[in-house]
């Protein structure tokens, strides 16, 4: 039984993917600042070193990060240290010991904007968080690593945590008045389809970087429309409109769409339509539709 670190493991993608590689036979070490079998704060180079020697693991994915967008912004040296710092102890460390775990990092679409979809090296930086995610990748080339830009919606399964998806489901179910974005492009995965591509990855190990989201993506107002129609939900209270209608304190990329048929050849997998990944929420979102 191989043992893997997650790092970030009591957040949203961290809870499915602790559960889908304990279910295909990993051994599961969770970190989380608070919650997991470890605990510790990895902007510091002496806990980094310390998590890593205690976990004893073959692989690990670092899922810790600050991923709010406007935060970031607000507080980019916050952002450097949870985007990029982490990553460069965790290369550090990881360069000093005998075992010399494979890294899977978890990066963002965020780093593109303009006309997609984009392949690999269409990299453009416009906020904050794109600039110290973007850092991140570029520290954990210092070890072999694959490096999975990618984006996920599905149902949460930590407390107090909502997905977009979630968060659009509890709208429409409550009749709250909605406003979805025609001219923010995305395609993004389930979050179980997400996990399973990452167990994928652990086992092939194919170093490199790696566009990873669904084929044929959408706007996010489409992606809002398709998913209440396929959880028969009303959309009365939902309004098509730009995104610079919305007070956000940080930009966001337009188009975010990526090429993923790198992924593809190197893992030799399909990936699905975004329209196939929202219909597989049905059974996940079966007891509040």
């Amino acid at each position: 039984m191989q043992r893997v670190l997650i790092t970030g493991a009591t957040g949203l993608l961290g809870c499915t993917l602790a559960a889908t590689l304990a279910s295909r036979g990993w051994h599961v070490v969770r970190h989380g600042r608070r919650g997991g079998d470890l605990s510790g704060d990895l902007t510091d180079a002496r806990d980094a070193k310390q998590t890593i020697e205690q976990a004893g693991a073959e692989c690990i994915v670092n899922l810790a990060a600050l991923t709010d967008v406007d935060r970031c912004e607000a507080h980019p040296r916050e952002a450097y240290l949870q985007n990029t710092r982490i990553v460069e102890n965790l290369v550090a460390a990881i360069r000093r010991t005998q075992r010399t775990p494979y890294l899977v990092q978890i990066s963002t679409d965020q780093v593109y904007d303009g006309p997609g979809p984009h392949r690999e090296e269409d990299v453009m930086l416009t906020n904050y968080y794109s600039f110290s995610k973007y850092a991140g990748e570029m520290a954990a080339t210092g070890t072999p690593s694959t490096i999975l830009r990618t984006n996920f919606f599905g149902a949460s399964r930590v407390a107090g945590r909502a997905s977009f998806s979630d968060w659009i489901v509890t709208a429409l179910e409550r009749g709250d008045a909605v406003r979805v974005f025609t001219d923010v492009w995305f395609n993004p995965l389930s979050i179980e389809r997400l996990a399973a591509m990452i167990a994928l990855v652990l086992e092939r190990r194919v170093g490199g970087v790696f566009n990873l989201g669904s084929r044929e993506g959408m706007t996010k107002a489409d992606f809002c429309y398709v998913l209440a129609q396929t959880l028969g939900l009303a959309t009365a209270t939902m309004t098509r409109s730009e995104s610079g209608a919305a007070a956000l304190r940080a930009y966001r990329p337009k188009d975010m769409r990526m090429a993923c048929d790198r992924f593809e050849a190197a893992f030799a997998v399909k990936l699905p339509t975004l329209r196939q990944e929202i219909e597989s929420m049905r059974d996940c979102y079966h007891g509040r539709a």
